[in-house]
């Protein structure tokens, strides 16, 4: 179970054990004033829990009680607000369609009837009206404004920006206009005018809060953080302690690296407003940030009942549930996130990139390639996307992206050390080590070039070379099972089996699924005629590669050696089921069978390697001894004299020794692939995109309602809206 805040309960508590104690002794003085005689301990006992539980009852009594009637009455005030400013509205908009019916070009009603309109939010029908409007009241400045206002509603923000600046000299005394003004700048992006813009809107109305609040984000957003936290403590100050400001404060203190401060900004929004959604998911993202996934949950879950589409707190929550360890969890709301993100750049990326960590590539690539599509200059979207690809077997595309990355940023670590990797696997080992040598320049320090530069001399068969890097990166990474797997196979290939196996046997003790480890444990442990332990290791990578038919065959081979055939064949018997075709495979096998006295079985298989090689004189000496032993004396006759015809020298050789044992000197280890085994350096993912979200709502455009009732409407739209808020935090 999640931990649950425990905000306030201290007091509840101390406020219950005060009630039951009061009650007690209240209890107590009872029986002693009111007792008509000598009162005894089971009196005493009984009224002072009697008194106890009556007092622990008045005291639960208010929180659960005062809470109820809260939602009740919230609830009352919202059917009682909503009805009375939904009559308002239609009453006027009754009149207003009355007045345009005997004349349709009536300016005031056309006005007033765009100002219900928008109260009532029909946004598309305003535009229509001031439209109409605009041909025949020319340059009413109150008419180009709505205008402006419906236009910067709809997402034009740049022609809004026009009206708005055609008519700035003729309201400059507007408030509204100015606030208007700072939210079109704001949503194009330019910042100080914007700012500029709010500004003039609080000198003119100084107790506009929203307006105040809105240029110390403009101010923060040009790093001016001292004079925005000034703007919102005054707006703190003359707003009671508003969620809004509370909550950008937060932003802003947050920005500065004080976690701490800011969620305590971010506690204070929530108890004036629990369904605050800005303040509930910075609170969440902040303890996300502190190393608190537990506590960001419950946030981010808060957070999903307020707003079950609230993509960014989908995304964080999933972001939450991946650190935690538990995938379920984590796709179900990151995949939510991507369907209702409508084209959110730091949603599909962040959706992209735990898709990626789950190993769901194809669902990764989709996500990562619409981020991509969005903002086409992101290196993260770019070298992630490039892994993607690159895991989805695709490395000459995944090399693509990596040197998109590199050209964007050349001093980008990861873009850097993806794009070695790759070149380092599409066998392009000088620009691989070109690379590397570029990162290495860039940050001497960073432990995982020194790795890629050993696989590179690995592949170069400069072993000494390859060995002296991968000890430096064991220095610096002493826990990577890979660098240590990497250093054991460069110890075997320079001949030293003990070293080898030293490296490969702590390897397994990190990861006991690395397959390359395995396999450079087996092979030392089987030089150095360790059967049963290179069994153990052949077996394990048997288990891990299933598939893999040279693991199989060496698995077979220590089991032959330590004479326990029937294994030894089985293992044989599964190399050719991948690798039907294989004559070692088929000789492997057909030597088990006559070691086992199989021989029937033992001659098909040793036949069938001298059709694909009739001239090898070793195959036709063994065939020869099982024919002899199975009483066929003239095949072996036959095959013998094939021996001689072949090779005499090995026939004489044969001859001395009578043929009285199976010449299995054919059957060796398969070599280690070098290349297959030192591909263990997957790249690298880029890290996940956070993003704290301020409190300003960039579509609250407010229109100019120069009439009493419109004005009084929109008090009492307010108020519904407050009231609908109350019901739903409660």
């Amino acid at each position: 179970m999640l931990a649950r805040h425990t905000e306030g309960r201290g007091g509840w508590y101390a406020w219950l054990g005060l009630c039951l104690a009061l009650g007690a002794v209240l209890g107590l003085v009872l029986v002693r004033v009111r007792s008509p005689g000598p009162a005894t301990a089971t009196s005493y006992l009984s009224s002072v829990l009697f008194g106890a539980i009556v007092g622990g009852g008045l005291g639960v009594l208010p929180g659960p009680a005062l809470r109820t009637f809260r939602q009740a009455w919230a609830a009352v005030m919202c059917c009682v607000l909503g009805w009375v400013s939904a009559r308002t509205l239609s009453r006027i908009r009754i009149s207003c369609e009355e007045a345009l019916e005997s004349d349709a070009g009536d300016k005031d009603a056309n006005l007033r009837l765009a100002g219900v309109l928008w109260l009532q939010g029909a946004r598309g029908q305003v535009e229509q009206v001031l439209q109409r409007l605009l041909d025949s009241a020319g340059e009413s400045p109150t008419v180009h404004h709505n205008f402006a206002v419906a236009l910067a509603a709809s997402g034009r923000r740049a022609r809004a920006l026009e009206e708005f600046e055609r008519i700035r000299s003729r309201m400059s005394d507007s408030a509204v206009l100015l606030w208007n003004l700072g939210l079109a700048y704001w949503g194009l992006g330019q910042l100080a005018a914007a700012g500029e813009a709010f500004r003039a809107a609080t000198e003119l109305d100084p107790t506009d809060l929203p307006a105040r609040n809105a240029l110390a984000l403009a101010l923060a957003r040009q790093g001016e953080v001292d004079k925005a936290i000034a703007e919102l403590e005054l707006a703190l100050a003359a707003g009671r302690r508003s969620p809004q400001v509370l909550c950008n404060l937060g932003v802003i203190h947050q920005s500065r690296g004080d976690l701490e401060v800011a969620s305590r900004y971010f506690t204070g929004a929530l108890r004036r407003n629990p369904s605050h959604i800005a303040a509930r998911y910075n609170r969440g993202l902040c303890a996300a940030l502190k190393g608190r996934p537990r506590a960001a949950i419950e946030d981010f879950s808060a957070l999903a009942r307020v707003d079950p589409d609230h993509a960014w707190g989908l995304i964080q929550r999933a972001i939450a549930w991946h650190r935690l360890g538990n995938r379920r969890r984590a796709l179900e709301p990151a995949r939510r996130a991507a369907v209702v993100s409508r084209g959110d750049f730091y949603v599909l990326y962040n959706a992209g990139t735990i898709m990626l960590r789950k190993e769901l590539v194809d669902q990764a690539v989709t996500e990562l390639e619409r981020a991509y599509e969005i903002n086409p200059q992101s290196i993260e979207v770019i070298l992630n996307l490039g892994v993607a690809v690159y895991l989805g077997g695709r490395p000459r595309q995944a090399l693509d992206h990596f040197r998109a990355a590199v050209r964007l940023s050349p001093r980008h670590a990861l873009a850097r050390y993806n794009c070695a990797i790759a070149y380092c696997m599409a066998d392009m080992l000088d620009e691989a080590e070109r690379e590397a040598d570029e990162l290495l320049t860039l940050y001497p320090d960073f432990p995982d070039v020194f790795n890629v530069i050993g696989v590179i001399r690995l592949f170069q068969s400069r072993l000494v070379e390859a060995a002296e890097q991968f000890r430096r990166t064991a220095d610096l990474m002493p826990r990577s099972a890979v660098v240590r797997s990497n250093l054991a196979l460069t110890y075997y290939l320079e001949g030293d089996l003990a070293a080898a196996a030293e490296q490969a046997h702590y390897a397994t003790t990190l990861d006991l699924h690395l397959p390359a480890a395995r396999d450079v444990a087996g092979h030392a442990a089987l030089e150095m005629d360790d059967l049963s332990l290179a069994t153990e290791h052949f077996a394990a990578l048997a288990r891990l590669e299933p598939a893999n038919p040279d693991a199989h065959t060496n698995l077979g081979l220590a089991y032959y050696k330590d004479e326990r055939l029937n294994e030894s064949i089985e293992c044989y018997e599964r190399v050719l089921i991948f690798a039907p075709k294989s004559p070692e495979g088929h000789n492997d096998l057909g030597l088990a069978y006559a070691k086992n006295q199989m021989l029937d079985e033992a001659a098909n298989h040793l036949k069938q390697v001298l059709e694909w090689r009739p001239d090898d004189p070793i195959v036709h000496g063994n065939l020869g001894l099982v024919c002899y032993f199975n009483g066929d004396t003239e095949d072996a006759v036959h095959e013998w004299r094939e021996v001689t015809r072949l090779a005499p020298a090995y026939a004489r050789l044969r001859e001395a020794t009578r043929f009285s044992a199976y010449d299995d000197q054919g059957m060796v280890m398969r070599p280690i692939d070098r290349r297959a085994r030192a591909t263990q350096f997957p790249p690298k993912v880029a890290a996940f995109r956070h993003s704290f979200q301020i409190a300003l709502d960039e579509r609250a455009y407010r229109v100019a309602l120069p009439w009493p009732d419109l004005a009084a409407a929109a008090v009492w739209c307010e108020r519904f809206r407050r009231a609908r808020a109350a019901v739903g935090s409660s």
